[in-house]
């Protein structure tokens, strides 16, 4: 557990002495991160089923991968299997990826410690550190997300596009992309309804095509389930409501942005949906972490006073600790994260590096 501890510690630690936005320490924690991610040695629940995956598809030609479920992924796997990565290449790219649009998302938080420190227990360790595929595809729209209010319609569609060759899932962000076109508003919302009239469709009828592999852990006639969706959901839905809320502060320093209005509903829907599918709604609700970061990364900025904001940060790297510690020994599958071990810190890890196709 301790190897946990210590990551969070380094944001936390910096949010309570230096909150301010330092560039250096920033792409430091997130070197940090990706090591930490992308390195990992057998951590992780679908760890074996990624090495399952690999192995069943060594022989593989590239149209085949192209032509297969997720081709990103695919054509990914095709590479690393050709130079020698293994599945050290593919978690690497993984991590970078993930960790490049997360911490892209931190830079534009208020306070970004604050940002990383309370998505760290459940976005950073419970799912990039274990769900490679989507991790990728968070990446992407986290990247996106960040930068926003810099592209126009066709590239935010160009950029869910590709999130979702490596996890399709993430088309699910097409919601908010036809909300935040310039169409006409019938347009619009009736692409919005259409789209989240599928995606209803799909967690209800097909929650395993939230996770296109699941049938390698449950049975094909199994309907998989998060009893703990809850608290992945939780942190996203209380960020939304005090978004809503305090939507006046917002609008008061030119912050309130239509995405994060449009994601703060969507986080409160996303409650009552786990009763409907527990896996699919966690799995869609991962995309709102950018908003849950934003707001609990600017609050202090709305908060009088130097005692108020000590205070404040306080609360959040107790709240980020307690998630934390709390996951690891309550969690159903956390055993899968311990102990931790890092590539390279294996004594054959030189091995792992040279050795083609190795894992």
């Amino acid at each position: 557990m301790f190897p946990y501890l210590a990551m969070l510690s380094l944001p936390t630690g910096l949010a309570l002495i230096s909150p301010a936005k330092r560039r250096f320490l920033l792409w430091s924690v997130a070197l940090l991160y990706f090591l930490m991610i992308g390195f990992r040695f057998r951590v992780g629940m679908d760890w074996n089923n990624y090495i399952s995956i690999y192995e069943s598809k060594r022989l593989f030609g590239l149209l085949d991968f192209v032509f297969s479920r997720e081709p990103g992924y695919g054509v990914l796997m095709w590479i690393s299997m050709h130079v020698g990565g293994g599945m050290m290449l593919v978690d690497a790219i993984s991590a970078l990826v993930f960790c490049w649009g997360f911490f892209a998302v931190a830079k534009r938080c208020g306070e970004p410690w604050i940002a990383v420190a309370i998505a760290t227990p459940l976005l950073v360790v419970a799912f990039a550190m274990s769900a490679v595929r989507q991790a990728i595809a968070a990446g992407i729209i986290f990247y996106l997300i960040a930068h926003w209010e810099r592209y126009r319609t066709s590239m935010r569609m160009l950029l869910v596009l590709l999130a979702s060759l490596f996890h399709f899932s993430s088309v699910f962000i097409m919601l908010f992309v036809s909300l935040g076109s310039n169409a006409s508003t019938i347009v619009k919302y009736a692409g919005a309804l259409v789209i989240a009239a599928l995606t209803i469709v799909l967690i209800a009828w097909a929650p395993d095509a939230a996770e296109a592999y699941s049938r390698l852990y449950v049975g094909s006639r199994q309907k998989i389930g998060a009893p703990g969706a809850i608290f992945q959901v939780a942190p996203l839905a209380a960020a939304g409501l005090i978004y809503l809320i305090n939507r006046k502060a917002w609008i008061a320093v030119g912050a309130d942005n239509p995405l994060y209005r449009n994601m703060a509903w969507a986080s409160l829907i996303a409650v009552p949906t786990i009763l409907v599918s527990s896996v699919g709604a966690y799995r869609f609700a991962l995309y709102f972490w950018p908003m849950a970061m934003k707001v609990y990364g600017d609050i202090a900025l709305f908060i009088q006073g130097p005692t108020g904001r000590l205070f404040y940060r306080l609360c959040i790297v107790t709240a980020s600790f307690a998630l934390l510690i709390g996951w690891l020994i309550l969690g159903n599958n956390s055993f899968a994260w311990l102990p931790y071990k890092n590539w390279l810190f294996e004594p054959h890890h030189a091995v792992l590096l040279r050795r083609p196709g190795g894992i």
